[in-house]
């Protein structure tokens, strides 16, 4: 009969499992730390091309303001002239000034500002990067600001155009777009044709005045909203550019 000899099992002491329990833990936390330091440089990495993103398009808004501030400027000189004509009832003896007047009078002025580099910011929880929390609060609160501008404009200039048809019956806009398209139309360099004002009552008068007069207040409203975008976005300027330096 054999005897089977269970294998002699050498029992380790309290130190060794010591050890390598140690030697765990100091793997799983140096792992800990080092995914933390890997997930620091890849949100300052993030946070610093948003914020590079995001500076573009301060520059390219603040190159709007000023192009745009000069037509503001130049639609409420217009504007004034015009409603002075017909104000001091000199429509018709000042008829050609009035036709070279009207083609930029009645444009519409539209800021096409964009937002899209903060707006993809937003949505892609990028502002969680961004660790100056005075950033994201001026960021947020410009970005107000911008909407406030464009849902000004849409509310000002739909009633600017739905009286339009109104002051078609009185005004004659037949040759104000150019029909010729072998050449580009330059509004700068182009007279229009229009027929002499029938003899106008005083509530037509007071129509055509203040048609004019909308678009004096939209232009002199929108300078001032865009004076104030422009201070905004040169010290978002400031602040993105001293954190950039770093």
């Amino acid at each position: 009969m054999e005897v089977h000899h269970h294998p002699h099992v050498e029992k380790k002491r309290f130190k060794e499992y010591f050890l390598e329990f140690l030697m765990i833990f100091l793997a799983v936390t140096l792992g800990f730390f080092a995914e933390n330091i890997r997930e620091h440089f890849t949100e300052k990495n993030n946070a610093r091309q948003y914020l590079e993103s995001y500076r573009n398009e301060l520059l390219q808004q603040q190159k709007l303001f000023v192009a745009y501030k000069t037509l503001y400027q130049k639609k409420v000189v217009v504007c004034d002239s015009i409603k002075n004509i017909f104000f001091s009832k000199e429509e018709n003896d000042r008829l050609p000034t009035l036709a070279r007047l009207m083609l930029f009078g009645v444009q519409n002025i539209e800021v096409p500002l964009s937002t899209s580099s903060y707006d993809q910011i937003v949505s892609s929880g990028g502002l969680r990067y961004i660790e100056n929390i005075g950033l994201r609060d001026s960021m947020a609160a410009y970005h107000g600001q911008i909407e406030t501008f464009k849902n000004y404009n849409t509310r000002i200039l739909g009633s600017i155009v739905n009286n339009t048809f109104e002051i078609a019956k009185l005004q004659d806009f037949h040759d104000l777009i150019s029909s010729d398209t072998s050449e580009s139309y330059n509004i700068s360099s182009r007279i229009p044709t229009i027929e002499p004002f029938p003899s106008l009552s005083s509530e037509q008068r007071r129509s055509l005045v203040f048609f004019y007069e909308a678009y004096i207040a939209q232009a002199q409203s929108d300078l001032r909203r865009l004076r104030l975008l422009s201070t905004s976005n040169s010290n978002l300027q400031k602040i993105v550019n001293a954190i950039l330096k770093n």
